[in-house]
């Protein structure tokens, strides 16, 4: 049978078989090929050797369900993208790359946006690069979707994509600026859409404002404090995951006027840079029953808000859970509403929070039932952060828990406005270190070292934190109340139990071997140095010991004991230990030299033993490195002891 009967054959059984609708809809299908350099707007466009060149083609054609539009690799184009046409479900319409080299640009050149769709759906756009700048500040975006009049729309996909170098405005409302934004706009038809995914996209550097968001400009409900015409229509199957965020003007991501979204594994590394307003790295906003999990927030500047997360107003049920914040300027995380809005049935748990600034619970305003419980937080020696700040945004939190929580204190600032909230229930939590002012009462509270593994070391990255698991025998382990609905699980995965007492914390396994301690003698209960050497006044004293019988004394300055210890290239470690001065003008250091990098210490000027902590990794050949106790200068005496060098899990 000829091959042109044969087709015609297949194509009679199968409308027979499938319906004639829905196989005319699939036989139209059709993939076009775009080339910027040896592209030709007069060909068909369905070969590679027949490829149209131009936006201005790509733009005119109103493409159909199944169809694909491929952009060669290692082209650029400038202006807006904007496909027309809606494919169907089952046959989303495709854009993508094909060829060799890098990935196709679209540079937006200042226009409202690089690639856009509005009132379209069922369409996936994966692979591209893209841009939007001319030099000029004016609101726009890198990828823009929008919804006016479109009723619910379905299946946007945004897979993939490298969106950079998006010069928007920073003015913080629906319709500034973003890397990726799908908007729904306020019209005739009550609008929203169904099916989200944004994932395995990277946006920025240098983009303004947000990173990714998500909003509707059918917000309006009581628990958003709209004392308008009531609206709210929030889109629904929401799910951004695998992002990466980086360098935004303000928030990293931000889901609006939803309903179950989920964000997860995503990374927001510096948010906050140009906006000088309020930001915070992924939160939602007038959204109910988020989950936001699995992600890293960290570099958010300054103290507006400046968290890593946020439950904000305008929501129910929000869950943020096994989480990895560090070193933001606004502490870890923000739960907050005003006077005459909603947020109530939060719930934080299991995760970990390290060297975050500021306050690393800010409760503002007159929020309810949040249940924050089995979170690790870690501050280094020196921090003033607060472990908790509440203030009043028309009122102050009116109940919260706090159970099973672990604070490891190195330093602290004082824990602000406790005594406002109306219903506290602060029970189970270990706080360990520093006691500041403030601390609330806490009829099973733990001031025991809960034996981290090496607290403090955690990196970059959500698996960089093992350094937060308990060591066997930690009084930690068992020793947290039963909460109800618990999750399940830990931030490693390890199962919580329902029915029996669960660990304090984020980890809730049987505890990991204590990581060896590299440094000989760290004690000097050996009573004499060896192996450490005197530089100038250093010796082993009886008297002044922090634990068991000898320290290390150093009769004025300059003056040091130092070790050389063994270790393996390219690896992490926790130096550690204790020290006190007895003049407190006169400091004295626990450090480390010769490892590769910048020599790093810790400066003690107390005259009670406290603790010091450096972390460092070791060049790519170095594999030794020298610690040390060191006065440099003054007539007073100073102490060190219980020194430790651990390998970073």
């Amino acid at each position: 049978m000829k091959w042109g009967l044969f087709r015609s054959f297949c194509m009679t059984v199968l409308m027979f078989l499938c319906g004639g609708a829905l196989f005319a809809v699939s036989a139209s299908a059709a993939t076009y090929y775009v080339d910027s350099v040896s592209g030709n707007d007069a060909n068909s466009g369905t070969g590679e050797t027949a490829a149209w060149k131009t936006l201005t083609k790509v733009n005119g054609v109103t493409f159909q369900p199944g169809d694909q539009i491929l952009f060669k690799k290692g082209g650029s184009w400038t202006g807006t993208l904007w496909p027309k046409g809606s494919g169907a479900d089952g046959l989303p319409i495709v854009i993508d790359s094909y060829g060799s080299g890098g990935m196709p640009l679209i540079n937006g050149n200042g226009n409202e946006a690089a690639v856009y769709l509005s009132n379209q759906q069922y369409w996936e756009i994966r692979q591209l690069e893209i841009t939007n700048s001319n030099g000029a500040s004016s609101r726009r975006n890198g990828i823009y979707v929008v919804n006016q009049d479109g009723g619910t729309l379905n299946h946007i996909h945004l897979i993939g994509n490298n969106v950079h170098d998006v010069y928007g405005n920073n003015v913080k409302d629906g319709n500034g600026s973003s890397g990726i934004k799908i908007r729904t706009i306020a019209g005739s038809v009550k609008s929203n859409y169904q099916n989200i995914l944004i994932d395995g996209n990277t946006v920025g550097p240098r983009v303004d404002r947000t990173g990714i968001d998500i909003n509707s400009d059918y917000w309006c409900r009581q628990d958003s404090g709209c004392s308008g015409t009531y609206n709210w229509y929030p889109s629904t199957n929401v799910m951004i995951s695998n992002n990466y965020v980086t360098d935004v003007g303000g928030d990293g991501i931000v889901p609006m006027a939803t309903e179950g979204a989920v964000v997860q594994y995503n990374t927001v590394n510096g948010f906050n840079i140009r906006s000088g307003t309020v930001n915070a790295g992924i939160w939602a906003w007038n959204a109910d029953h988020t989950v936001i999990q699995y992600n890293e927030a960290f570099n958010g500047h300054t103290s507006q808000d400046g968290q890593g997360f946020d439950i904000d107003y305008g929501q129910t049920g929000t869950i943020v859970q096994y989480n990895y914040s560090h070193d933001n300027d606004g502490g870890f995380i923000l739960i907050c509403q005003p006077a005459g809005a909603k947020n109530d049935g939060g719930i934080v748990r299991y995760n970990i929070s390290q060297n975050d600034h500021a306050r690393i619970f800010q409760l503002a305003g007159p929020t309810t039932n949040t249940q924050v419980y089995n979170n690790t937080v870690y501050l280094p020696a020196g921090s003033s952060t607060s472990p908790i700040y509440a203030n009043s945004w028309g009122g102050y939190t009116q109940s919260i828990s706090f159970r099973n929580n672990i604070w490891m204190l190195q330093g602290a600032g004082s824990w602000q406005g406790m005594s406002n909230i109306a219903s506290l229930d602060f029970n189970t939590n270990t706080i360990y270190g520093a006691h500041t002012a403030g601390e609330p009462a806490d009829a099973n509270k733990s001031t025991q070292n809960p034996s981290l593994a090496a607290a403090g070391g955690g990196g970059t990255g959500r698996n960089s934190v093992d350094g937060y698991a308990l060591v066997q025998g930690s009084p930690a382990i068992g020793s947290g109340v039963i909460i109800p609905d618990n999750g399940g699980k830990d931030y490693w995965g390890n199962a919580v139990p329902s029915a029996a007492a669960p660990n304090r914390g984020a980890y809730n396994g049987t505890g990991v071997p204590a990581p060896a301690n590299l440094v000989v003698n760290g004690g000097f209960e050996q009573g004499s140095l060896t192996p450490w050497y005197n530089w100038n006044t250093a010796s082993v004293t009886s008297g002044n010991a922090r634990s068991g019988t000898y320290a290390v004394q150093l009769a004025g300055g300059p003056g040091s004991a130092e070790q050389i210890v063994q270790l393996a290239p390219n690896t992490t470690y926790t130096l550690k230990g204790y020290a006190k001065t007895a003049d407190g003008s006169q400091p004295i250091r626990i450090g480390v030299k010769n490892y590769g990098g910048a020599e790093k210490y810790a400066a003690i000027s107390t005259t009670s033993y406290s603790q010091g902590e450096v972390t460092f990794t070791t060049g790519s050949s170095n594999m030794t490195a020298t610690i040390y106790v060191y006065k440099p200068s003054g007539s007073a005496a100073a102490y060190g002891d219980d020194i430790e060098l651990v390998k970073n899990p």
